[in-house]
């Protein structure tokens, strides 16, 4: 990320009333979960935008998340980079950005944190810890303490004309949402930091769905080319004590 995109980009989350900075200490999170023997998948969340020049190696670490069984991994386009405006190359609106999953990104930062300032790309980790987007050696490390706090609790999915999962061991106040993603998306980039660039995206997130809490929840199923996850998780999006990838 250039420092004259950096100081721009500055100055328009400002008057947001959102802060976008570099540096940062990583600190754990305020509300830990209960420990247990969980040992289902870790849910990693990527926070970025497609106008962020930051954003290539950390898509492409995530795309090996999304590979592997033992975690869960999303990626979530927040909108504060939308309005750059780049000298040469204009600005760029990731088609796929969300104020949602802004205001997601700065309810993590104020919980794990107190503070609502955001960068991209950022990596939350079990909802209880952040790291850069692309800093692989720390996120291995911090997957390893969400899955030592992960409390036992057994998923079964199933999928007929809806989805259907029981739940079992969860504790009282846990709650859960359905986030809907795109298996796979590729975009070529006109404008912004990244113009000229083709970026390829893994789990993609398209929605999300407050699913409230219950020994058996239902849902419809995702449309056709998406994938879709529950995720576990404590009240007002609270560290995530388990998920699952729904069945295809």
């Amino acid at each position: 990320m250039r420092l004259s995109a950096r100081l721009a980009i500055a100055a328009g989350l400002a008057l947001a009333g959102v802060a976008a900075f570099v540096g940062f200490s990583a600190m754990p999170a305020a509300e830990p979960a209960p420990a247990g023997t969980g040992n289902g998948p870790v849910v990693v969340e990527l926070f970025t935008s497609q106008a962020c020049s930051s954003r290539p190696p950390a898509e492409a670490l995530f795309r090996d998340y999304a590979q592997r069984k033992d975690l869960i991994a999303l990626e979530w386009h927040v909108d504060y980079w939308d309005t750059l405006n780049v000298p040469g190359s204009g600005k760029w609106r990731d088609p796929y950005s969300s104020p949602a999953w802004t205001q997601r990104q700065t309810a993590y930062n104020q919980r794990i944190r107190g503070s609502s300032g955001s960068y991209t790309p950022q990596a939350v980790i079990g909802g209880r810890s952040e790291a850069t987007g692309f800093d692989g050696g720390a996120i291995t490390r911090k997957i390893g303490d969400a899955r030592k706090a992960q409390p036992d609790i057994r998923i079964t999915a199933t999928l007929g004309k809806e989805l259907s999962f029981t739940i079992e061991g969860a504790p009282a106040g846990t709650e859960a949402t359905l986030v809907t993603f795109r298996n796979a998306a590729t975009t070529q980039v006109k404008g912004g930091e990244n113009n000229g660039r083709k970026l390829s995206s893994a789990h993609l997130v398209t929605g999300a769905r407050g699913l409230g809490s219950g020994v058996v929840l239902t849902a419809p199923p995702p449309a056709a080319g998406e994938g879709c996850a529950l995720i576990l998780h404590g009240k007002n999006q609270g560290p995530i004590l388990a998920g699952t990838y729904c069945p295809a």
